[in-house]
């Protein structure tokens, strides 16, 4: 696997994005606008920026992202996916925004994220046609049915339909 270096090389690169104005800014108001409690945990923060619009508290694997998102004021802890530090049921929501795809083990990770909230919103890239990876730090990726049969195989269902937005290369999905 390749180790996650892009907060090493270009800091808190989704707040730059954000204020930019780029496709970036376009996906965190959609994650904005769609996560409707008010209890949530972000699982995979980064460098907090989504986390801080949703206004949820974040854990994140990489030091760095942790760092950055802390120097913005952003709630973040340092963890992992596999062994959440809180409660069971301790939130509403989890949330799951481009991180999936970058777990060795998603199912272990949903079956965490399923302890400590019953509703979780997920978005992955759709896997490409001819099987490959969108981007090098990708592990695997999905089809909207496969993310489906996956995640409703920890005991989540889906809630409507995977959403997906062929011109942004993106999907998204509630699970309750």
């Amino acid at each position: 696997m390749n180790k996650f270096t892009k907060y090493e090389k270009f800091g808190a690169y989704h707040w730059k994005q954000y204020a930019d104005g780029t496709k970036y800014k376009a996906h965190a108001d959609r994650i904005k606008e769609w996560v409707k409690e008010k209890n949530v945990l972000d699982i995979g923060a980064g460098d907090g920026l989504i986390t801080h619009l949703v206004g949820a508290k974040g854990i994140e694997y990489e030091e760095e992202g942790v760092r950055l998102a802390q120097e913005k004021g952003v709630d973040v802890i340092q963890g992992d996916a596999y062994n959440l530090p809180f409660e069971d049921n301790s939130f509403d929501a989890v949330m799951m925004i481009d991180v999936i795809e970058h777990l060795e083990d998603p199912r272990r990770a949903l079956r965490e994220a399923r302890r400590v909230a019953p509703i979780l919103y997920v978005n992955t890239p759709p896997k490409k046609d001819d099987g490959t990876l969108t981007d090098r730090f990708h592990i695997q990726e999905w089809s909207p049915a496969g993310l489906t049969a996956i995640i409703e195989s920890e005991g989540y269902l889906l809630d409507n339909a995977v959403i997906v937005y062929p011109k942004e290369k993106m999907m998204y999905a509630k699970f309750i």
